[in-house]
């Protein structure tokens, strides 16, 4: 009982301690048990307990303490671009122009960031054919042919952004080796009229200049 009451008695003076030091009595009580009181007038004998000054606390500044679990974006990443397609002409399309045009349509997303300089850039079976802020590319006098297409978004430094899936096109031209024109055969060998029933003489034959001579 006597060990209890010892802790209990450190653990008051400690606690009125830390309350603007207030003074601490000791004394024995009837049973002859040791107290700790306030008060001087608690019991016969009290004896006064002498504690030292405990020095005043004075609070730190808090410490951040980083989130291993918190991810940091930083301001390119929070606009990155989520989209870049070719909407003209679709993979493996077929285009038909006799004089080459070709126009190849694009989006992105979000939108171009022009204020950070960034562009678009065109090229056309690996040569840059075009670059700028436009969704619309157009080409002319493009051979005959398969090609391929890609687009990509560039930083100010040339950095590339995002890129498009490259696709294919087959531009198709009229030939003039391809003048099976739709005459029809007369049936002399397969030598062709004129398209108007009239018969035409080969190439080699000799017409006269003037009509023949009439016979007696």
């Amino acid at each position: 009982m006597r060990i209890s009451l010892a802790i209990i008695g450190v653990i008051f003076i400690l606690f009125c301690a830390s309350n603007a030091q207030a003074e601490i009595y000791t004394c024995k009580d009837d049973k002859g048990d040791t107290v700790y009181t306030d008060s001087p007038d608690a019991c016969v004998n009290v004896e006064e307990v002498k504690v030292d000054a405990l020095p005043a606390l004075v609070p730190s500044k808090s410490i951040a303490i980083p989130n291993n679990n918190r991810s940091v974006v930083n301001e390119d990443d929070k606009n990155a671009y989520t989209e870049l397609v070719i909407t003209s002409p679709i993979n493996d399309a077929t285009v038909r122009d006799n004089q080459g045009n070709l126009t190849i349509n694009f989006r992105a997303a979000p939108a171009l960031q022009t204020r950070k300089g960034h562009k678009y850039v065109v090229t056309f079976d690996g040569a840059e054919v075009y670059s700028g802020t436009s969704t619309i590319t157009a080409l002319k006098n493009v051979d005959r042919g398969t090609h391929s297409i890609s687009v990509k978004i560039v930083d100010a430094s040339g950095s590339t952004k995002i890129s498009a899936t490259p696709v294919k096109v087959t531009l198709q031209r009229y030939s003039s080796l391809q003048n099976s024109v739709n005459t029809p055969n007369d049936g002399n060998n397969g030598n062709t009229g004129t398209g108007n029933g009239s018969f035409n003489f080969p190439g080699n034959t000799k017409l006269p200049t003037s009509p023949p001579p009439l016979a007696n």
